[in-house]
């Protein structure tokens, strides 16, 4: 895991180690004062000496402020981490986008943001720092033991082992509930957000009771699954308590016999000795216990490193077009060029955790290859039409083309991806419009004219400003207008449309498909479509069939008006 998570947090967690340490030791040299004044009243029968006083309010002040550093130390590290784990995260989702997020279900993505990282970053920087104090401590302060009395000191030397032996023995079958417990979590939100979206289909089937069943027994399973691991949690806790109250009844009563004379083993023990030994011991032990408390982190992120390792795997590439001048779209309609964009041979696609890139171009690769081309060229200015069954590979190449998923080759220039559910954010309409760049409100209502939603803007109450939630409505064809408004903003030569017009009645298919083409005209396109479209409009035309992309020969442009991608 350190190595598939490496987020430099070396400095953070010695610094709280020592830190920490140090306020254990001031509190240590403090009972140390606090015994020799004990000592002073009950034996000597004499005052406290200044200096024990003085030493016992300057370990015990020294005890709080290092805790109050460990403290501010702990939740800096924490946020530091928090915020490289989802600076790193994000730049993967904009890497991989529809390649990615389509793996999983919203919820799945959900529970890794809000979970998964933060199991991992409370592993890092609690469990950690926790686990080194928990040997630091105890073998420093076991060696002052030892020189007080080695009898004493080979007794908790002896049972001190069995706390992180119990540990390891529990912890092996907590990460496996722990894994179990996410499976059953993911599948229950999952379920849950799938049916309420289908809320109207239920309503016209009456599958309501049928539907509660099933969430029920999801639910029920769930509920089995979380007592299992509390019931493990709590076996742990009550057996460390058992051994760390053993220990240190077993030190109070040989300290307590040999003060009183009954037993002789070892050096002789002063009540100075034996009331600082007593004070240090549960100390010690506390911290074995504050280990044993927090090892359930340790499971947690065991579980979730099987979802984050890919992720975390995947080498993020710079992007060195983002400070390219955008020019406006009404400029860029006048450009157009034949240079190649796209040499491809033994063209092939790999898994999503492929770590393997441009380096690979044989089929004879040892990481799975999910489809294949003997070559594949692309010019700008190319129309393609792209045809197969479904399931057979469209999104699959148009994710590689785009750079979205590992492949031999991909476009080195940037692409716009329009897919057949356009995203529309709660924001207002320039904020869909913009998607965190800036543009002029002349750029956008042209953009809006261009797809024909200038009439849809006009109604508007606040314009440009109208807040897109319950009001106003899109329709699939206008949303579908919308992120082609998006895609003209942009400073991109390069479409990739996977069935666009998918969902969408036949005449909006035919209008928005006709506004596309029209739109196109000087970009490279790449079209996944299932419906009809006029073969004209194209200048090549890729099959995929059996894992393998076919190029077949250009159609010239009077061999029909209509063509088909069954």
């Amino acid at each position: 895991m350190d190595g598939a998570l490496t987020l430099g947090l070396r400095r953070s967690l010695t610094s709280q180690v020592a830190v920490k340490c140090l306020s254990l030791f001031s509190l240590i040299i403090g009972f140390y004062y606090f015994s020799n004044i004990a000592q002073d009243w009950v034996v000597n029968e004499t005052p406290a000496t200044r200096g024990d006083i003085v030493g016992l309010s300057c370990c015990l002040a020294l005890c709080w402020l290092f805790q109050g550093a460990f403290n501010a130390l702990s939740s800096r590290g924490k946020a530091k981490a928090l915020d490289k784990l989802e600076a790193h995260l994000k730049q993967v989702f904009v890497a991989r986008q529809h390649a990615l997020i389509r793996q999983h279900s919203v919820y799945y993505w959900q529970t890794l943001w809000l979970q998964h990282i933060q199991a991992f970053t409370d592993w890092a920087l609690e469990y950690r720092v926790q686990q080194m104090i928990a040997v630091i401590v105890p073998l420093l302060a076991l060696a002052v033991i030892f020189y007080v009395n080695p009898v004493i000191g080979l007794g908790l030397l002896l049972t001190l082992p069995v706390v992180p032996l119990f540990m390891i023995i529990v912890g092996k079958g907590a990460a496996a509930l722990h894994r179990k417990h996410f499976v059953a979590i993911e599948r229950l939100g999952s379920l849950f957000t799938d049916r309420l979206a289908a809320l109207p289909m239920l309503a016209s089937f009456q599958a309501h009771q049928k539907q509660t069943d099933l969430l029920k027994q999801a639910s029920e399973n769930l509920n089995a699954r979380t007592m299992k691991v509390v019931s493990v949690a709590f076996l742990s806790n009550s057996v460390l308590d058992f051994f760390a109250t053993l220990a240190v009844a077993l030190v109070a009563v040989f300290i307590g016999f040999s003060l009183l004379g009954e037993l002789t083993i070892g050096p002789a023990i002063t009540l100075q000795q034996g009331l600082w030994v007593l004070l240090t011991v549960p100390l010690l032990l506390s911290e074995m216990k504050k280990l044993g408390q927090v090892y359930h982190q340790k499971a947690q992120a065991e579980a979730a490193q099987d979802e984050l390792y890919p992720l975390f795997s995947i080498p993020i590439q710079d992007k060195t077009h983002s400070d390219e001048k955008v020019e406006s779209y009404s400029e860029r309609m006048d450009k157009r060029t034949s240079e190649s964009l796209l040499t491809a041979s033994n063209f092939n696609v790999f898994e999503m955790n492929a770590s393997l890139y441009s380096s690979l171009s044989s089929c004879e690769s040892e990481t799975p290859v999910l489809l294949c081309a003997d070559s594949l060229n692309v010019s700008k200015g190319d129309k393609i039409l792209l045809s197969g069954a479904s399931g057979s590979g469209k999104t699959l190449l148009l994710e590689a083309l785009g750079g979205q998923r590992p492949a031999s080759h991909k476009f080195n220039e940037p692409v716009v991806w329009i897919t057949q559910h356009p995203v529309v954010t709660p924001g207002s309409v320039r904020e869909n419009l913009c998607l965190d760049d800036s543009y002029t409100d002349d750029e956008l209502n042209e953009v809006l004219q261009a797809v024909e939603l200038g009439p849809w803007l006009a109604l508007l109450p606040y314009g440009l400003d109208t807040v897109m939630t319950d009001y106003p409505l899109l329709s699939g064809g206008e949303a579908q207008r919308l992120s082609l408004a998006r895609a003209l903003l942009r400073n991109v030569n390069i479409w990739l449309l996977d069935e666009p017009t998918a969902h969408l009645p036949d005449s909006q298919h035919h209008r928005l498909a006709q506004l596309i083409n029209r739109l196109g005209e000087n970009k490279t396109l790449i079209w996944a479509s299932h419906k009809a479209l006029p073969a004209n409009w194209f200048t090549h035309f890729w099959a995929i069939k059996d894992g393998t992309v076919k190029v077949a020969s250009m159609v010239s442009k009077n061999e029909g008006q209509g063509a088909t991608n069954e």
